[in-house]
């Protein structure tokens, strides 16, 4: 096994790219990214990398909202029960407690920003959503993460310390002799770049993009795990993906989410007999934790040997609908549907992703020098299930918790990449990219089965061709997309019980005596519980 993190022809281009040196890389420009970049102290300069517009971010087409404990019946020691209660006991608990306590900070920094969120004659208009025991959700009517997104990225592009890298990809992390972070290589629509740092932040997003129907882009297909994977990272708990339960797929092809706060304010799911069937399966009905909302649906399409479960959302007022909902319902309404008289077929999708980089409290890796927060980072706070928009929540707390780490430790010059090693297996897969998310629809979707797992994952591996090939920009995202993969398959089929949003029809119980733990990943190394 090679010891340097490099592949798909990076360690020969690495030699020849141009080369520029700043305090800090950022990696994603999403509310994670943004809240570090923004949070950093004002003398250091910055690189900021997209690898897409705004409007392709996770964050931009967050709809619901950001989880704060502001109402006057609630509080930090609540909103960090729920979370905990819903991660099925796989919470850090002391991570729980920083994102909730910190919540009211985070909201604060928004405000400061330049983010509006609606308001009534009490304060803040504070939704519910499954699994919250209170109204905690703070929004701005239906698209808050497009109005947080803005607001953030505006102040961003006042600051004459940063730099954007718009439109560039992350080819590989770049480490030293010792195995620091030291740089990334990136590649622009001009050329390849070599940027050096100190502090390197991946905070890129998550991988539902794999999966063929997500409320994500394609392009969400965990780029900044594979390359933190091989330059040596531990990942952890990729099998955890939360699959949103409603969603519908509009007459275009475009799958669109429709928000929970939909089934907050009141909207029910019926079958196609027009019955309202969660109450048989959960006590809270549609506002039970978004994986048991999901399989409830499924059972019941099977039950009925239905497509689809209807979302109904006729009862609530009509100004309500187009006021709070004003995003979803001009969304709909182009498309034919009319939420005061439509019921809406969905079905669920993939959404969110919980596995990632595994960090500690304040960011850091298990490389040095390499930080991750947001959807990224496997930080903990989600256990095995995230809690409704804690999302948006965690980039915040976190992202402003990594500037903080790197405020104080920022202070050396980077190292220069160790470009001698040979690199890593170069991969070259000859599949259809399409193909593999239509099989893990059907392999890694709601309900898994371990022959099925076992079975995709022996044809990736099947489709394995090392050479040195040059190095395209398409071959490295088909590589990542089929690596990350290849990480949630092997954690999916070794962790043989069912918890929060992994659930095994061959393991349907929970197994707390061996599998209260998380999963880990390592290069050269096979999955560990820990």
């Amino acid at each position: 096994m090679a010891t340097r993190g490099y592949s798909c022809g990076a360690l020969a281009i690495a030699k020849t790219a141009d080369c520029f040196t700043y305090d800090v890389i950022i990696i994603g420009t999403g509310i994670a990214g943004l809240s570090t970049a923004l949070s950093l102290d004002k003398r250091l300069r910055v690189a900021l990398i997209s690898k897409n517009a705004l409007t392709e971010s996770s964050t931009y087409k967050a709809q619901g909202g950001m989880a704060v404990a502001a109402g006057s019946d609630d509080s930090a020691a609540r909103h960090a029960a729920d979370t905990l209660r819903v991660g099925k006991g796989l919470c850090v608990q002391e991570n729980v407690e920083h994102l909730t306590r910190e919540a009211m900070a985070a909201l604060q920094f928004l405000q400061a920003a330049g983010t509006d969120f609606c308001c009534d004659g009490q304060g803040l208009q504070l939704t519910r959503e499954g699994g919250h025991s209170r109204n905690r959700v703070a929004h701005y009517h239906d698209y808050t993460g497009r109005h947080i997104a803005e607001a953030l990225m505006n102040q961003a592009a006042d600051c004459p310390q940063m730099d954007f890298f718009n439109n560039a990809f992350l080819v590989d992390l770049l480490t030293d002799a010792q195995g620091t972070c030291c740089g990334c290589l990136i590649q622009t629509e001009q050329a390849v770049l070599q940027l050096r740092a100190s502090a390197v932040v991946v905070a890129a997003g998550g991988y539902s993009g794999i999966f063929a129907r997500s409320t994500n882009a394609a392009t969400a297909s965990g780029d900044g795990i594979a390359a933190a994977y091989r330059a040596g990272a531990v990942i952890a708990d990729m099998e955890f993906v939360q699959f949103h339960p409603t969603a519908v797929i509009l007459p275009s092809g475009k799958v669109f989410l429709l928000s929970e706060a939909l089934r907050g304010e009141g909207a029910v799911l019926r079958n196609t007999s027009g019955e309202r069937f969660m109450p048989r399966y959960h006590e809270d009905g549609e506002l039970a934790p978004r994986d048991e909302v999901s399989r409830a649906m499924l059972a019941e399409m099977k039950r009925q040997q239905a497509p689809v479960i209807y979302l109904d959302a006729r009862a609530l007022p009509s100004g309500q609908l187009t006021e709070h909902f004003r995003s979803i319902y001009g969304e709909l309404a182009a498309h034919g549907y009319c939420l005061e008289r439509d019921v809406i077929p969905v079905q669920p999708t993939a959404h969110y992703t919980i596995g990632g980089i595994k960090t500690d409290a304040w960011g850091q890796t298990s490389i040095p020098s390499l930080y991750s927060c947001g959807e990224s980072a496997a930080t903990g706070v989600h256990g095995a299930n995230r809690l409704a928009s804690n999302s948006l929540l965690e980039g915040v707390v976190f992202g402003r918790r990594v500037a903080a780490c790197i405020n104080d430790n920022c202070h050396l010059p980077p190292g220069k990449p160790d470009l001698s090693g040979t690199g890593l297996p170069v991969y070259h897969r000859g599949i259809d990219t399409d193909l593999l998310r239509a099989r893990l629809d059907q392999a890694a979707g709601v309900i898994r089965q371990g022959e099925k797992l076992a079975r995709l994952a022996e044809w990736l591996y099947s489709c394995r061709e090392t050479g040195e090939q040059v190095w395209q920009q398409a071959d490295c995202c088909r590589e990542n997309a089929a690596l990350v993969a290849e990480l949630l398959l092997e954690a999916a089929f070794v962790r043989q019980e069912s918890r929060g949003g992994h659930y095994r029809a061959d393991f349907p119980a929970t197994n707390d005596s061996r599998f209260k733990k998380h999963s880990e990943q390592l290069w050269g190394r096979k999955v560990r519980m820990q």
